[in-house]
């Protein structure tokens, strides 16, 4: 699984301080550093003391040697891969990577070369020791029986080996049998490799290091970045004349963000979505952090869980989520204090995703037309980030130091399954109410596995549960309609309306809603008490048939999020539990209808049949 290149890899090493830098320099001793070979996008981060506990753990069992030195600085670099796959730095190179494995349900360890060799000095596991004069031959790719000298009998099938000769780490691979089943054979292969070389020589630097040391080493770095964010921001906010807001998520780029604006202006307010399902931690952590008069809060309520009996569970291509519990309380917030719009700073960087980094700075989300967004820290990395935050000293979402790497919702589709076993383990009552809502949708496999993050599974996931026997079934709502046609009439019975006033209310959005003794009449399809509608145009039948079920079911199924207000350049919505149309005040533009949530994102297929 490769992984996108997003931005530049700023990552660079001062071997002389034993510290990462972010710029050609040290700051502290003025040497030159070397660059990190790292896979992109080199969205580097801190690894707190719950990382290495996690990686000398994980280590320890499966090598016997606990990998990470807790008084060197140790980095994260998150890599593609199936879930949680994070290259590990210390020493200024990869030592190995750290993996969940999903159909183990646990961690594993992928050394590199100089990993494999401190795991070796220190645990003699795993190990696989091949002749010397085999040594040539291995630039294929595979150790052979025949060429083996001796090795660990604990190995399983499929185990990371170090492969050594001489004693020394010659190379990294995957036992393709046991240690045991190896006992009985003289031919066949033993070890695919990863990495050979038989030239391999260590290198461990000297000198303790912390996020103190790598502040200082990198301060020239943070007070450049640091400029350059203040005059964006400075020079964003002059030129667009506009109240200014701070989208505060309770994490760290957002942190960053407010603190970086806190320093640009002292007109601003600070705007933070309560999506139902946030973490008490950063509940308390916002309130903490964000001044009583500065704050201002969107509160989605249970909406998340009265949308998941509308919708389904959410998926990482399905997010409805995020337009029911986020942008539409936010839009409603921001609608009713900031009714000429707002400059909505926002903590977005370009190596989050490959979406972020084609973003413009500064930018409009269709989904709130009335808000412009702009990313002061858009080109910073996770590293960047961290150092400005504990420079300045101010308190962060204890999360983070508890093993997560992102802060969102505890119910979110693009959380890891690593991740949702912390929730697990930190906040069982949490992790019971989200199982709870899967297992009425899915299997308990499909649940564990985290294959509900999908609607429509990646490759790889896909491959992975045909190999499992998991059964996968598609979801999703079916209309089956029968209509007649005669002389260019069609009619067609509708589903059964339930709510017949509400079903008016919204067809307006459609267009001018004409009534008669035992009908109403909408873009010329009556519909008549009965459900039965008439359609004089048969052109279009279908089009105007499926417009007609969204109406109902935005009648029926609304949820009172609030996107609605922010399509509507009239004012023509009013929003208590539900939404409602103004009559007087609409102009059946149809934008509140075709951003609507339950019209985009509720699945549901259409099937006409001719009687």
């Amino acid at each position: 699984m490769k992984s996108p290149y997003l931005g530049r890899i700023n990552l660079r090493w001062c071997r002389n301080c034993n510290l990462p830098v972010l710029g050609r320099r040290c700051s502290i001793c003025s040497s030159e550093t070397e660059e990190v070979a790292i896979s992109p996008p080199g969205d580097v981060r801190p690894a707190f003391l719950s990382d290495i506990e996690l990686i000398n753990s994980t280590t320890l069992e499966k090598f016997g040697y606990p990998l990470i030195n807790p008084d060197r600085i140790c980095l994260l670099n998150k890599s593609s891969g199936f879930d949680r796959f994070d290259e590990i730095i210390q020493d200024g190179i990869v030592v190995g990577s750290l993996y969940y494995d999903l159909e183990k349900r646990g961690f594993s360890f992928l050394p590199s070369l100089e990993g494999a060799s401190r795991l070796y000095a220190g645990g003699k596991r795993k190990f696989v020791e091949v002749k010397e004069d085999v040594l040539k031959f291995l630039e294929k790719g595979s150790v052979l029986m025949p060429g083996v000298e001796s090795f660990d009998e604990s190995i399983e099938t499929g185990d990371s080996v170090i492969v050594i000769s001489m004693d020394r780490v010659v190379g990294v691979g995957k036992a393709r049998f046991s240690g045991k089943e190896a006992e009985k054979r003289e031919k066949g292969m033993f070890v695919k490799l990863r990495r050979f070389s038989r030239d391999f020589e260590s290198r461990t630097l000297s000198g303790k290091g912390n996020l103190k040391k790598v502040i200082e080493a990198n301060l020239e770095v943070i007070d450049s970045y640091e400029r350059e964010a203040l005059d964006f921001i400075k020079s964003t906010v002059e030129r667009n004349k506009l109240p200014v807001v701070v989208a505060f998520s309770g994490g760290k780029d957002s942190l960053a963000t407010l603190l970086l604006v806190d320093k640009a202006t002292e007109n601003y307010r600070v705007l933070f979505t309560d999506t139902g399902i946030e973490f008490p931690e950063t509940i308390k952590a916002v309130r903490k952090i964000v001044p009583e008069d500065k704050l201002l809060m969107a509160e989605a309520g249970d909406r998340f869980f009265k949308g998941i009996e509308v919708f389904g569970f959410p998926a990482r291509d399905y997010r409805w989520c995020c337009k029911v519990i986020k942008l539409g309380p936010t839009a409603k917030v921001i609608k009713e204090n900031f009714p000429e719009g707002c400059l909505s700073f926002i903590g977005q960087r370009r190596y989050e995703s490959e979406a972020r980094s084609k973003s413009n700075r500064v930018w409009r989300n269709p989904w709130l037309p009335f808000q412009l967004g702009a990313s002061p820290i858009q080109n910073w990395t996770a590293l960047h980030v961290w150092l400005y935050i504990v420079r300045e000293g101010v308190e962060i979402n204890e999360l983070y130091f508890r093993g997560f790497e992102r802060i969102g919702c505890w119910a979110c589709p693009g959380s890891e399954v690593s991740e949702l076993m912390l929730v697990k383990d930190i906040h069982s009552d949490l992790y019971s109410i989200l199982e709870e809502n899967l297992l009425r949708e899915y299997s308990r496999e499909e649940a564990e596995l985290g294959l509900w993050r999908w609607r429509s599974l990646p490759s790889g996931q896909r491959q992975m549960a045909e190999n499992l026997g998991i059964n996968l079934g598609k979801k999703g709502i079916d209309y089956i309609l029968n209509y007649s046609e005669e002389r260019g009439k069609i009619t067609v019975k509708l589903p059964e309306i339930k709510e017949q006033e509400k079903f008016v209310n919204m067809l307006l959005s459609l267009g001018r809603v004409e009534r008669g003794t035992d009908y109403i009449e909408v873009k010329g399809v009556k519909i008549f008490d009965n459900s039965v509608a008439e359609v004089k145009n048969s052109g279009n039948f279908r089009k105007v048939i499926e417009s007609i079920i969204e109406a109902k079911e935005r009648s029926e199924l609304c949820l009172g999020c609030g996107i609605c207000l922010a399509q509507c350049k009239n004012n023509a919505i009013e929003l208590d539990e539900t939404a409602r149309i103004l009559p007087d005040k609409c102009s059946h533009c149809s934008a509140c209808h075709n951003r609507c949530p339950v019209v985009r994102y509720r699945k549901r297929k259409l099937v006409l049949e001719k009687i």
